[in-house]
């Protein structure tokens, strides 16, 4: 049997419908804009942080920000370092609030020799802040030698201040340096076959540093092997030395296909990971915990929309990490000048 349906009926039913079709345009007005699946899977950064005036000296080494590190003071983060790996000097700052505060210049090498560190991490533990040389061919000139970029450095600061007690804008002061890490990765399996080849090619690459326990961590932005990153470690004193044994180690970390390690950083409960492409891949940068345990979690992929175009993450800043609240990170790029930071609170 057919049902009639009258004019009168059809147009309440089409008002029901373009008030229904109304209604939910409006839901989706009122939730905000349409982000894809992808988008909404990544951190989001905390309101955006400034810094108080450009870092030191030129606008190449502020484009090319690569590792900061802070000693535990009091206030919190009264002492930091942020190296480049353009420039023959690191730079000290303090953090208050959201802002950055540039101050004096540490020189790492005389402006008259020839090369640079190509300084790309920096740590703080016990007394000494640490900076390291890639230990590689230069990026964009793979071609050259740089012998100056197989250095680490460190210097110490006053035990109460945690600053260094020597200004040294032109001089070298107040450091030790050693090479004795390109003996290790010239022989360390299961990458020393990469040793002195560039980048592009699957060479070693230093990009991480961190110190805990007596050890220093280096973390390879290449090679990546069979989705593998590498994490060479050695004796803390020992690589300051002429003849102590490095007791040097070789770790991987499972963080993916192309996958490099761009900063490490130390936490309560092990190394914090940032990892990204190894050259210029599509691999998200992620934030991930290698635990005490020796287990790996990755605990976000970011979303750095904001940083802005081009910008790569490459520098892992622990704010805090206590009983007091969140784990809260500050992360750094290549490519914008001053760095463009943007924090992260990242749940474990």
């Amino acid at each position: 049997m057919s049902t009639l349906i009258s004019p009168r009926m059809f147009d309440r039913s089409r008002l029901a419908l373009i008030a229904s079709a109304t209604l939910g345009l409006a839901g989706i007005a009122f939730l905000g804009p349409f982000q894809p699946a992808a988008a909404r899977d990544l951190l989001q950064p905390e309101p955006k942080w400034t810094v108080s005036e450009d870092f030191a000296k030129t606008k190449k080494a502020r484009i090319n920000l690569s590792g900061a590190a802070c000693a535990p003071t009091s206030p919190p983060l009264s002492s930091c370092v942020i190296v480049n790996d353009d420039k023959k000097y690191a730079q000290t700052f303090t953090i208050d609030g959201t802002t950055l505060r540039p101050a004096r210049v540490v020189r790492l090498m005389p402006e008259d020799i020839d090369g640079d560190p190509d300084a790309e991490a920096a740590a703080y533990d016990d007394g000494y802040f640490y900076v390291t040389g890639s230990h590689g061919r230069p990026r964009h000139h793979p071609e050259a030698e740089n012998p100056a970029s197989y250095t680490l450095f460190r210097y110490p600061v006053d035990e109460h201040t945690r600053q260094p007690d020597f200004v040294s804008e032109e001089d070298v002061k107040g450091l030790e340096t050693t090479s004795r890490l390109r003996g290790v990765l010239k022989t360390l399996p299961p990458t020393a076959g990469k040793y002195d080849k560039p980048l592009e090619e699957g060479g070693i690459n230093i990009e991480g540093l961190a110190v805990r326990n007596g050890r220093i961590y280096f973390g390879l932005r290449g090679p990546s092997l069979d989705k593998r990153a590498f994490v060479i470690s050695v004796d803390r004193d020992a690589i300051f030395t002429d003849d102590k044994p490095l007791h040097a180690r070789s770790h991987h970390l499972k963080l993916g296909k192309h996958t490099g390690i761009r900063d490490l950083a130390k936490v309560r409960n092990g190394l914090l990971v940032l990892s990204g492409p190894v050259n210029d891949q599509a691999v998200k940068p992620a934030i991930s915990l290698w635990g005490d345990d020796g287990e790996l979690q990755k605990l976000a992929e970011l979303d750095i929309s904001s940083a802005g175009k081009g910008a790569k993450a490459e520098t892992l800043l622990v704010l805090q990490d206590d009983d007091s609240g969140p784990l809260r990170v500050l992360v750094m790029f290549d490519g914008p000048e001053n760095g463009s930071p943007l924090e992260y609170v990242l749940k474990r």
